[in-house]
């Protein structure tokens, strides 16, 4: 059965009213946090399938653009974000900097990001706008552009000419910028990481695993923090 732009759109909007009442009462949404769960055999247990396909998350890529801190980090926060939802600039704009201050540049945590451009048509040309930026080695600087400007949703505000213009004002090459945009391997990568992240649970954003877990949501500092922290301990 197939669901239209309203059913679509009713769902985001009680996802997002969800999220404001679960940040508000400051609870945490984490899944799969690696507990060995029973199976029908006695004496047997067996891991959440979801949460041991998390652990081959991390890239750790040297000199990957989309990823900010050491590669040999003890620990990685990987991010499922669209740069239409205003929870991720939520996230980006408030939460995400002290997280830096606190573990990337401690070289603790290193942050890798992943394209979950499900709002509209517009989150995609936005998704394939970052990576183009990204070949010119300015994702961040691209990424927290999109977000302090955020225009409404699929409103018109994200065109290939408005992506370009941002470009142009960060001082990008604008014409390998649209080529790049237009690339086939950039919309590839784009969907890779959308299906990547629906097999390992994520349904909304932003999303974010650390380890075996599943972070759903722009949740209080104190919940990212106490993730990270119990990895970090997990990793010694």
């Amino acid at each position: 059965m197939s669901t239209g732009p309203g059913t679509r759109r009713r769902a985001v909007i009680g996802g997002v009213i969800a999220l404001v009442v679960l940040a508000v009462l400051g609870v945490p949404l984490l899944l799969g946090t690696g507990t060995p769960q029973p199976t029908s055999r006695p004496g047997e247990v067996t891991r959440d399938p979801q949460a041991q396909a998390r652990l081959d998350v991390p890239r750790r890529e040297a000199g990957d653009p989309l990823a900010l801190g050491r590669p040999d980090a003890p620990v990685v926060m990987a991010e499922w974000g669209d740069f239409q939802c205003p929870f991720c600039r939520l996230f980006a704009t408030t939460t995400e900097p002290e997280l830096i201050r606190r573990y990337v540049d401690a070289g603790l945590v290193r942050i890798e990001w992943h394209d979950f451009a499900y709002l509209g048509p517009e989150s995609v040309l936005a998704a394939r706008a970052a990576r183009a930026a990204a070949r010119q080695d300015r994702f961040w600087d691209f990424h927290a552009a999109l977000y302090r400007d955020q225009p409404a949703e699929n409103r018109g505000g994200f065109t290939e000419a408005s992506l370009a213009a941002t470009a142009a004002g960060l001082g990008l090459d604008v014409d390998r910028f649209r080529r790049d945009a237009a690339d086939p391997a950039i919309a590839d990568a784009v969907t890779a990481d959308q299906e990547l992240g629906t097999r390992l649970g994520v349904g909304g954003v932003p999303s974010f695993v650390v380890g075996d877990r599943l972070v759903f949501g722009a949740q209080p500092l104190p919940t990212f923090t106490a993730a990270l922290d119990d990895a970090l301990a997990r990793s010694r």
